[in-house]
């Protein structure tokens, strides 16, 4: 018996139309779109109106043709593969013009028996991918009802393909046609290693859950983790004992032990144990050091190795906590024993074509910028993908949990055998994939469908009400029994939620009020935006785990100069409408601007004004929740959505070519694991101090209410010594007496600022609020002065520089914009103190849709001339 062999099918591959007419190169993994934009047969669907120019893309069948050599000991294996790890989505594989099988499902790897159509030599290869529009109206006409999905294209639901890109209220109506995910050739004698589970027992030296008091949480320690390694093996026949091979695995720890055992095969699955005593933890970033061990497993015959597997492995203890409490059920995720509140945002596709997405490093970039803002978690949505490798890597190496939504999303599914049975398969095989990484904490049943379904029902069923049992029997099958009872059998150390929102399920009433029960589950808060409620109501609702919230913004100038020629830059250009996929969306973006702000005549003023808006409205929610966190009353607050899949007006905090939003600075303040915040009224201020840490934070509490030229009207500072894992009330201030009626309280503002104990690591904690509206706020210019200097290059060899700016009065919302470079600053949007000079590091970057030629600026003085400052008071 050889060892196995992997040979990669082709870089570069060549696509043609059905009609033979149109040839480009493209890379595989890559999509049609790309090829077509780089040989110029299209324009970039992205600008202006070009998205509707497209619909004879997604409407043609492609072919997909390379040619790969084959050595002739290649074909001497008992067996040889085709893997297609993901094709998007309809396809018939030929090789050498032999079909040699057919693909339904993007998010599923396809193996194709290869070896007898294979030769010595060249090999031609030739994917030719179906329509998916018109494979989804075939299926629509064939069942005769209309599933679908909101404003998208019709019939999405009957194909299983990412949703979003046949529309969303964020994204464009470009379904892909593409091989996105690697083709290769595996040849093999039979056996190989499909997959490698390690199934960790963590011993504790006391009950994390009798823990009540966070003053014990930093006596917490792992005295030992046992490791029970599940090696499944793939093979073409049955395994007996004295066959002669072994699996050996080694796991070597971060702080240089390793551990070793082996067994013999015996059957497909190989177990193997480990005892780690004093193991070096996988931690999110905020928590610890996200430790991770390097396991090798090989199968070897003899002293011959068959094949070999490597994996990243970090030790690690999560649970979701549901339990009874005096509000209702707790709803938390533990690592490691340690209730961790969850800090973040909703993740989506990186980019409409994904492939181009991930060559361009979005994941990288937009991952460390997650960190960078100081989130512990993701949640991937439901109306995309099962996350690339790479995604769950990168979380991995940074410390950011994340759970992983079922890929369906606002819509009821075909109530059928042969779409479950689909689902199986789908779903075993991506839960296999996944279920080795240590971010991964748990798996979701679907996106909003619980609490939308009987709506979505309607919309497809329509009169034929008679329907209604057999699609609601439907929905219990798939959620709440079928994937539950894969997730059990293939991943039993994880959790499995039926739905987000959701109360659970099961004999509990559903529906947009019962399955946002704020007392159980997670909940998606939209009163604030699609019901135009003020950001108040946030405040009103104390969800056990906030999963989804939002509040939508224009991107960055330079970005909509990527998509907009200037002679449209209005909220009502047609191109602007383009590029706003929710109903109302602009109009919703203004309205709420005016109730704030005065809003000014200029676009570029009026972008960055939408920006602050969205901030400031997050902000609002962000603050309530994490002040609730004590007793686990609410652990999570996951704002939608971290990022674009092209430059659009969206709810997200980094844009479409990785430009940072206002809301992503402040969520770097508003996420820092120790931090401040005010709860403010006419009659009083409370003034609170948030440590998500799990051992205690010390520091210095200073506040004070003052007028519109700076002086004090109160003022206090306090010690804090602040108990892991929670929020404390420093103070709360009377301040009915100095906010005697409407003019006054909207004349006053609260500024903040926590300083830490020196040598804690922790950053200072700056905050302001005003008490009223603030275009009621009488604003006066803060004279800001500023220049630039430069500071040096960081690891990667960007260029640094430090902004250092003076203010003369107070300022509120002071912004560095970039202008003619890009950069990510150390903070923006920030209140400065009368006299204050601040000191802002700018990082440069290049935008994703850069050239590698494109040269960043190396002089301080080229840096100010592409940059600009300024304050609130500017953007009137």
């Amino acid at each position: 018996m050889k060892p196995r062999e992997k040979l990669s099918v082709g870089d570069t591959w060549t696509i043609v139309h059905e009609d033979g007419a149109i040839t480009a190169p493209v890379p595989v993994p890559g999509s049609v779109y790309e090829a077509l934009i780089e040989a110029g047969t299209i324009e970039d669907p992205f600008y202006g109106e070009n998205e509707h120019q497209m619909a004879w893309v997604y409407e043609s069948d492609w072919h997909f043709v390379t040619a790969v050599d084959v050595p002739e000991s290649f074909l001497q294996h008992q067996w040889v593969v085709l893997r297609c790890r993901g094709i998007d989505t309809f396809s018939e594989v030929r090789v050498n013009g032999d079909l040699v099988g057919t693909t339904a499902n993007m998010h599923v790897a396809y193996e194709f028996d290869v070896k007898a159509s294979l030769k010595a030599g060249k090999n031609d290869i030739k994917i030719t991918i179906k329509s998916p529009t018109k494979a989804a109206r075939d299926e629509k006409k064939k069942h005769g009802i209309d599933l679908h999905t909101g404003n998208a294209l019709p019939a999405v639901p009957y194909i299983r393909k990412a949703q979003y890109s046949f529309g969303w209220d964020w994204g464009p109506k470009l379904p892909d046609v593409a091989v996105w995910q690697p083709v290769e050739l595996v040849a093999h004698d039979g056996v190989a290693i499909d997959s490698v589970f390690p199934v960790q027992t963590f011993t504790y030296n006391k009950d994390p859950l009798a823990i009540t008091d966070p003053a014990g949480i930093p006596g917490l320690s792992v005295e030992q983790v046992a490791v029970k390694l599940h090696v499944d093996l793939a093979t073409m026949g049955a395994l007996k004992a004295g066959s002669g091979m072994t699996v050996k695995a080694k796991l070597k720890s971060p702080d240089g032990r390793s551990f070793e055992a082996v067994a013999p095969v015996d059957g497909t699955r190989v177990s193997l144990d480990f005892q780690i005593p004093r193991p070096a933890l996988w931690w999110t970033h905020d928590l610890g050091t996200p430790a991770l061990h390097d396991l090798s497993v090989t199968l070897q015959q003899g002293n011959e190795t068959i094949d070999t597997r490597l994996q990243k492995v970090g030790l690690r203890d999560v649970k979701l906590v549901r339990r009874p409490d005096k509000w209702g059920e707790t709803f938390f995720f533990m690592l490691n024993g340690v209730p961790a509140f969850a800090r973040g945002a909703n993740w989506v596709p990186v980019d409409s074509f994904v492939p181009r997405g991930k060559r361009r490093g979005l994941y990288t970039s937009l991952l460390v910028a997650a960190k960078e803002a100081n989130m512990n978690f993701l949640r991937v949505w439901g109306g995309g993908l099962y996350e690339d490798d790479l995604f769950f890597d990168s979380c991995d190496e940074l410390g950011i949990l994340n759970w992983q939504d079922f890929p369906f999303a606002c819509a009821v599914y075909p109530p059928t055998k042969e779409f479950v049975d689909a689902i199986r398969v789908e779903a075993a095989q991506n839960i296999k994939r996944l279920r080795h990484h240590a971010s991964l904490a748990a798996w979701i049943g679907n996106n909003e469908i619980e609490q939308l379904f009987l709506g979505v029902l309607i919309l497809a069923i329509k009169w034929r009400i008679w329907l209604k049992p057999k699609f609601s029997k439907a929905y219990i099958e798939l959620f709440e029994q079928v994937l539950p009872a894969i997730v059990a059998d293939l991943d039993p150390t994880r959790s499995y939620w039926p739905s987000s929102p959701s109360n659970g399920g099961g004999d509990r009433s559903r529906g947009p009020l019962a399955s946002n029960d704020p007392n159980i589950g997670d909940s998606h808060f939209w009163k604030v935006w699609h019901l135009n409620a003020p950001f108040s109501e946030y405040r009103k609702f104390d969800s056990r785990f906030m999963s989804e919230f939002g509040f939508e913004s224009f991107p960055h100038a330079r970005t909509i100069a990527s998509f907009c020629p200037p002679e449209q830059y209005a909220f009502d250009s047609p191109v602007m409408a383009n590029h706003q996929k929710n109903r109302a969306g602009n109009g919703k973006i203004m309205a709420y601007m005016k109730r704030r702000f005065d809003v000014p005549a200029d676009f570029r003023k009026q972008v960055i004004l939408s920006q602050i808006v969205q901030a400031e409205a997050m902000e609002y929610g962000v603050e309530h929740w994490r002040r609730n966190r004590n007793e686990q009353h609410c652990m999570g607050s996951l704002y939608w959505q971290l990022n674009d899949c092209w430059p659009v007006a969206s709810w997200s905090s980094i844009d479409y070519f990785g430009r940072w939003k206002a809301l992503h600075y402040y969520a770097k303040r508003f996420y820092a694991p120790f931090t401040a915040s005010v709860r403010e009224e006419r009659e009083s201020v409370e003034v609170w101090v948030t440590n998500d840490r799990r051992d205690a934070r010390r520091g210095r509490l200073s506040w004070r209410v003052a007028d519109a030229s700076g002086e004090s009207l109160l003022s206090g500072s306090k010690d804090v010594d602040v108990p892991p894992c929670s929020s404390v009330l420093v103070e709360r201030v009377d301040t009915a007496a100095i906010n005697k009626d409407d003019a006054a309280m909207n004349a006053h503002v609260v500024l903040f600022t926590l300083e830490p104990a020196v040598g804690s690591g922790e950053t200072t904690a700056r905050g302001f609020r005003f008490f009223g509206e603030p275009r009621d706020f009488p604003l006066r210019n803060p004279r800001l002065s500023w220049h630039v200097e430069k500071a040096g290059k960081v690891a990667n060899g960007e260029p640094t520089f430090d902004v250092i700016i003076e203010s003369a009065h107070l300022a509120f919302s002071v912004f560095i914009e970039p202008v003619d470079v890009d950069f990510i600053a150390s903070d923006n949007f920030f209140a400065m103190e009368p006299g204050e000079e601040r000191r802002i590091s700018l990082r440069l970057v290049r935008p994703t849709d850069s050239a590698e030629e494109d040269v960043l600026p190396e002089k301080a003085e080229d840096v100010q001339a592409a940059i600009s400052v300024g304050s609130l008071y500017d953007l009137k």
